[in-house]
């Protein structure tokens, strides 16, 4: 089984995509004309990385879920958008599910992949050009 993101790489990680959606929550409101698109895509990176760091060991439980939930309450996002959010993320799941069974190689490149994309789409919502190594 391929490893993804343990030690020092599991908590930049998890600041990585903590640290975006914290930045980019508070001004969402004022961003509407991308939001829905942003927070469609970031939806679904939350569902995606939910399956892979699940499959790849990294042992968070609800963690990204729960990341979810916290943008849903953060986003003040009406009945429609909120079930449209939903609808992102667990597609989101679901695919990746089908198409990473087991954690591998491409899994875990694939997660990588997916935070560097979250925090740069978080960055760009909130206006900021935000560096990872602020993270």
């Amino acid at each position: 089984m391929a490893r993804l993101l343990f030690g020092f790489e599991t908590v930049l990680a998890r600041a990585l995509i903590a640290g975006a959606l914290a930045l980019a929550l508070p001004t969402l409101p004022a961003r509407a004309g991308n939001l829905d698109q942003g927070l469609d895509r970031l939806a679904e990176i939350l569902g995606a990385a939910h399956h892979l760091r699940d499959i790849c060991g990294a042992n968070e439980g609800a963690l990204w879920r729960n990341k979810m939930i916290d943008m849903l309450e953060a986003a003040h996002a009406d009945a429609a958008a909120r079930e449209r959010l939903i609808e992102h993320f667990n597609n989101a799941y679901y695919r990746y599910r089908s198409l990473y069974p087991t954690c591998t190689g491409q899994a875990a490149a694939e997660a990588n992949a997916l935070f560097e994309e979250g925090r740069k789409l978080s960055a760009r919502l909130a206006g900021s050009d935000v560096s990872a190594s602020m993270f």
